[in-house]
């Protein structure tokens, strides 16, 4: 997603950009009823103007994008609590939740009409030939060599092309997995996001446009294990103890899938002519949801500096 955004930023001020991608694009949704993506994301309203000025926001289809007006935010021990509603900030939401599938459809689709940048694709960086001032030369695995002025690296939190480069991470683990699933609660998520923090990690509901909720529970490792080893009823019965039922019961859940947790971040994020972007930067716990909200702001910050192609040093 940062990547592809990075893409657009940049050929809207006249550059060249050639994308190499090593997965083919996402299937299409087909239509508002199908199922959502385990993974989604809370979209900011800074990277909303950053998608709406690159002209990618208006083409989301708006029935899949969940608009949340408050956040409710509580500890399991104590009474401390706290709460957020855009009426306050005389807004009319405070953030959408998006499927990181439809985020990633809707980039791809509008970078497809601009005639500035050329896909590679399914392809990846087998080599960094050459990284001086002067520019950068790679070879890719299809055999193709590219030239450029910059190569971003947007490939993720264990970038290869960050090794490549020999660029330096400093990383850890929080020794904690998240869980990913979606929801059906007896009642509704009022378009609400919920987020309850417990002695295992924080456990947090974000509503989906179809009425569901997305859920992501952070747990320590050993609770993981045991919790991703249980029926899909006392999953559900589990998940809906550790969040004092604020919807009621869980209904159902979808498929699970669950991850570890690390962080990672780089001081220093250029090297020659590699300058590294999103999680192949940095990467934080989920708990806030800020993850690519920062490879966003990464991409705005990337484009100011850049300047215009005509203001620029040659490719």
């Amino acid at each position: 997603m940062v990547g592809a955004c990075a893409a657009l930023a940049l050929a809207g001020r006249g550059f060249r950009v050639g994308v190499v991608e090593a997965a083919v694009p996402p299937d299409k949704i087909t239509s508002s009823d199908s199922a959502y993506d385990l993974r989604v994301s809370a979209i900011s309203p800074r990277s909303r103007g950053i998608l709406q000025g690159l002209g990618v926001w208006q083409q989301l289809d708006d029935e899949r994008v969940c608009y949340y007006e408050q956040m409710h935010i509580w500890h399991e021990h104590g009474k401390a609590s706290v709460a957020f509603d855009a009426v306050d900030l005389a807004r009319s939401n405070l953030g959408a939740i998006v499927e990181n599938r439809l985020l990633q459809q809707t980039l791809y689709r509008v970078c497809e009409r601009e005639s500035r940048i050329e896909w590679f694709m399914p392809d990846k960086i087998e080599t960094l030939l050459e990284n001086h001032a002067e520019g950068i030369e790679l070879r890719l695995g299809s055999g193709r060599c590219l030239g450029a002025g910059l190569l971003l690296a947007a490939d993720g939190r264990h970038s290869p092309t960050r090794s490549m480069a020999g660029i330096d991470v400093q990383q850890g683990q929080y020794r904690q997995t998240a869980i990913v699933a979606n929801v059906e609660t007896e009642h509704s998520h009022r378009q609400t996001a919920w987020q309850r923090f417990l002695g295992t990690g924080p456990l947090a509901f974000l509503p989906l446009a179809n009425g569901q909720s997305s859920i992501v529970w952070s747990c320590d490792d050993d609770f993981a294990t045991e919790i991703a080893s249980a029926s899909d009823d006392e999953f559900c019965d589990a998940l809906g103890e550790a969040f004092e039922f604020r919807l009621g019961r869980v209904v159902s859940c979808s498929a699970r899938k669950s991850f570890p947790l690390g962080w990672h971040h780089c001081q220093n994020w250029l090297k020659g002519r590699v300058l590294l972007i999103g999680d192949a930067a940095h990467s934080v716990h989920p708990l806030a949801g800020q993850g690519v909200n920062l490879g966003f702001s990464d991409v705005e910050v990337l484009a100011q500096l850049v300047g215009d192609r005509s203001e620029s040093i040659p490719q």
